[in-house]
C-alpha cells in the first residue's frame, strides 16, 4: 500500500500541473482573454471583435481579434484573475463528473484512495503576502 504522504505529494503535482495550464490559458494575452474584448453582429449578420476599452469616451474602434492586436495593447486586462481561477479550479475538483471529465489523472487518486481525505492545499504566497497580512491584524 501507497504511503498517504506519497499519495498527497502526487496529488499536488498534478494540482500544479493542471493550474499551469489553466493559468498559461487564461492569463495570456490573447483578444478572448481580455474583459475589454466585445464581440459585435454586422448588419450583414458577420461577427467580429473590438476592443470595448473607453469605447464610451472615444467612438474609434479598434480590431481585436488575433494575437498581434493583443500582444501590443496596454490595456488588456485578463477576464479572470489568478485567485477567481484557482478558486473555480478547486470548486471543479469538488464535483465528480468534473473531475471525471477533465482532470481524469487526479480522479484516479480518488478512485483508489476512497477514504482519503484531500485537504486543500493552497499556493504557497510570497513572504510580502504574509507581511501585509500581519500588518493589517496589527495597526
Amino acid at each position: 500500500m501507497m504511503d498517504e504522504k506519497i499519495i498527497k505529494t502526487k496529488y499536488k503535482q498534478l494540482k500544479y500541473q493542471h493550474l499551469k495550464k489553466i493559468y498559461d490559458k487564461n492569463l495570456s494575452k490573447f483578444p478572448t482573454n481580455c474583459k475589454y474584448n466585445k464581440q459585435i453582429q454586422l448588419p450583414n449578420r458577420s461577427k467580429i471583435n473590438i476592443c470595448g476599452f473607453n469605447l464610451e469616451d472615444n467612438f474609434e474602434v479598434d480590431l481585436c481579434y488575433k494575437v498581434e492586436h493583443s500582444q501590443p495593447c496596454n490595456a488588456f486586462c485578463p477576464k479572470m484573475s489568478k485567485e477567481e481561477l484557482y478558486n473555480e479550479f478547486i470548486n471543479s475538483l469538488k464535483d465528480d463528473q468534473i473531475r471525471a471529465t477533465y482532470y481524469k489523472d487526479i480522479n484516479i487518486l480518488y478512485w483508489f484512495f476512497p477514504d482519503l481525505k484531500f485537504e486543500e492545499f493552497p499556493e504557497k504566497k510570497r513572504w510580502y503576502n504574509s507581511l501585509l497580512s500581519w500588518l493589517k491584524v496589527h495597526k
